[in-house]
């Protein structure tokens, strides 16, 4: 199976994750060639419809962006990418501008693939998203189920906040949505103090390669489509594991 490559993944505020935020791609386009890579993307087929459109990242009043992935065979992409390309400048990988000019815009004929589990390649958009500094640096942190969300709160006991965001059981750290801002709070005793932020705007990015485009970005890119997910201890691990010590003690 040819997988495709994925472009126009974004990062989620109501459910965070190491998916690029689109303000950090923002930058001028020539218009010549965003013309072609619109028409391009425009072009796509359908390839698969969801029961809920997506929204657009940023406040400019387009609560509905499409619900739809469209495809040219080799990349994959959302509906409403064109929207961003178009009305906020947002930039692409170099490798599919190109693609798209020397194309004139028009995708060349392809055999349609079937919408399977594994067909999307996500390792290319985050490599390059995060060689841009696009991505949010949350690698480990979760978004958790209820069962954990209740035991994170009786940790935080009279804390008062809006909304309990991502929490990572390996460092027993949690992001709370705090009056519009985020506080990073460590749910341990002794831990550290709390970190606050404005926003995810002023949330740390993740480290990528300076140049994805080059050998040791390559390199890096293989290493990361064959890694596999570290196991880090989970909330649901860490609280089964404080339980067994109790039980221990009774």
């Amino acid at each position: 199976m040819q997988r495709l490559e994925v472009l126009g993944h974004w990062f989620n505020p109501d459910a965070p994750t190491t998916l690029p935020r689109p303000q950090a791609l923002v930058s001028a386009w020539d218009p010549r060639r965003r013309a072609a890579v619109l028409d391009y993307l425009r072009a796509g087929r359908e390839l698969e419809r969801y029961p809920e459109p997506s929204f657009c990242r940023f406040d400019c009043g387009i609560a509905h962006t499409g619900a739809g992935d469209y495809t040219d065979g080799r990349w994959v992409w959302p509906e409403g990418l064109p929207h961003y390309v178009e009305s906020h400048d947002v930039q692409l990988p170099e490798p599919f501008i190109a693609h798209a000019v020397a194309c004139n815009g028009a995708p060349p004929r392809f055999r349609m693939p079937k919408a399977v589990f594994g067909l999307y390649d996500m390792a290319p958009w985050l490599m390059w998203s995060r060689a841009q500094g696009a991505c949010p640096d949350l690698d480990g942190f979760d978004l958790p189920d209820p069962e954990v969300r209740d035991r994170i709160r009786a940790d935080l006991g009279a804390l008062i906040y809006d909304e309990i965001l991502v929490c990572r059981g390996s460092t027993r750290e949690v992001v709370l949505l705090v009056r519009g801002a985020l506080e990073l709070h460590q749910v341990k005793t002794g831990g550290r103090a709390p970190q606050r932020f404005d926003g995810w705007e002023e949330w740390p990015v993740a480290e990528g390669e300076a140049n994805a485009g080059s050998a040791g970005g390559m390199a890096a890119l293989q290493a990361l489509k064959k890694q596999k997910p570290k196991p880090g201890m989970s909330f649901e691990e860490f609280f089964e594991q404080r339980r067994e010590r109790a039980d221990e003690h009774e």
